[in-house]
């Protein structure tokens, strides 16, 4: 009896391994180079701090029904179709249907908050954290909220200056009471997984800053650039921590060994801290941000990838065992 489950766990191992491969190679539109945009006004509503392009042009697909898949329509791919729609439109595509079906996507589901307000639920479980299908995500808010103020933009209607400042209140409020932030070392991390103890994962953070520093000038929310002052305080303290020496970690979270960052998340560490420099300048950012790049060599790529492969496996042995 005690045997039984043995090839389910064998299999679930190789599954893991399959999928780290998967991951750390690059494949897929997920995992295509995000550099940073080309057009951002870090003061108004120009591109967005990512090149999300290639996510725009993947979304194309999905709505013509090219590719079928629920797990293409949630709220962050969505939000950030969106704002590669937007990227497009900045260099003269005519792309304004397909970027206000995406923001009306996000009107039409938008939910209320236990904290007020309004979050976008995810209606999948998040396996490596934990969390059953209903959570939220600071990531996502903060890039719903960019994607509706530039539906304002574009149209002037009220419903998507109202929604995108909706989005506020659940980032304001820590997770035990409902909220998307946790509490570490002083720090208000935005969480991108809303974790009962912080997981702080770098990118996810970074993101809902980007939405929280464009509903404090674009929004005109007053407590959404006091947040963003002491969140990104607290990110800035808290930057040596996510450096190992050779490489940086995707997340704080104690998982039994480093959380190493994924090959793409390296990178695009990098277009987040600098783009992170040109609303709040900092030696430190632009310090890591070099520090950073310079560690992408084959040899740490090499490293880094078959440490991810190892930890997705360390995960699905400490889950077996569970």
């Amino acid at each position: 009896m005690a045997n039984a489950g043995f090839p389910d766990k064998v299999r679930g191992a190789l599954r893991e391994l399959s999928n780290g491969y998967a991951a750390v190679t690059g494949r897929g539109v997920d995992f295509i180079h995000q550099p940073l945009g080309r057009h951002i006004d870090p003061d108004g509503l120009g591109g967005y701090y990512c090149d999300l392009r290639h996510k725009a042009r993947y979304s194309l697909a999905v709505m013509d029904g090219e590719i079928v898949d629920e797990r293409e329509w949630w709220i962050i791919p969505v939000a950030q179709a969106a704002l590669g729609f937007w990227e497009l439109r900045i260099e003269g595509h005519d792309v304004d249907e397909p970027f206000l079906q995406l923001a009306d996507w996000l009107i039409e589901r938008a939910e209320p908050s236990p904290c007020g307000g309004v979050v976008w639920s995810v209606g999948r479980p998040q396996v490596k954290y934990g969390l059953a299908p209903g959570w939220a995500s600071a990531m996502g808010q903060g890039q719903a909220a960019s994607a509706l103020l530039r539906a304002h933009e574009l149209t002037g209607r009220d419903v998507y200056l109202e929604t995108a400042r909706a989005a506020l209140p659940a980032l304001l409020n820590p997770v035990a009471d409902g909220g998307l932030h946790n509490e570490l070392d002083g720090a208000i991390v935005l969480e991108e997984y809303p974790t009962a103890k912080p997981t702080a994962i770098l990118n996810g953070w970074i993101f809902a800053l980007f939405g929280v520093h464009e509903l404090a000038t674009a929004g005109q929310v007053p407590e959404a650039r006091a947040l963003f002052d002491r969140s990104t305080e607290g990110l800035i303290e808290l930057l040596p921590r996510y450096d190992i020496g050779w490489w940086s970690l995707y997340s704080l979270h104690d998982h039994g060994r480093p959380d190493l960052a994924k090959p793409f998340y390296q990178r695009l560490h990098l277009v987040l801290l600098d783009g992170l420099a040109m609303i709040r300048p900092d030696p430190l950012l632009t310090e890591y941000a070099e520090r950073w790049r310079a560690q992408i060599t084959r040899l740490g790529i090499a490293r880094a990838s078959l440490d991810k492969v190892a930890f997705r496996a360390h995960r699905a042995r400490r889950r077996s065992a569970g």
